[in-house]
C-alpha cells in the first residue's frame, strides 16, 4: 500500500470505530467515571455522545476532503460482528 493508501484506510478505520460507539451510546449504552479511587460514579454518557459525534463529522469531512473519489464509500459493515453459533 503506499502513502494515500494508509492515510484513507486509518481515517476509515477511526471512523468506523467513532460510528460505532456513537451507536452503542444511542441505543443505550451508559459511561460512568469517578474523579477519583474512592469517589462516586457520574453518568458522562451525553456529553461522550455530543464529543464523538462531532469526531465523526470531522473525520467524515477529512476524508470527503482528502479522498474525493473514495468518501462516500459506506464505513459498513461495523467493526464488530456477532457471531451466529448456530449448528
Amino acid at each position: 500500500m503506499n502513502a494515500d493508501d494508509n492515510r484513507y484506510v486509518e481515517i476509515t478505520t477511526r471512523l468506523r470505530s467513532v460510528k460505532s460507539f456513537c451507536d452503542f451510546l444511542s441505543r443505550g449504552g451508559i459511561v460512568r467515571i469517578a474523579q477519583s479511587d474512592s469517589g462516586p460514579y457520574q453518568d458522562v454518557t451525553a456529553a461522550l455522545l455530543q464529543r464523538h459525534c462531532r469526531e465523526a463529522e470531522a473525520l467524515e469531512r477529512t476524508r470527503r476532503h482528502l479522498f474525493p473519489d473514495r468518501a462516500d464509500e459506506d464505513v459498513q459493515p461495523s467493526l464488530y460482528s456477532r457471531h451466529d453459533r448456530r449448528h
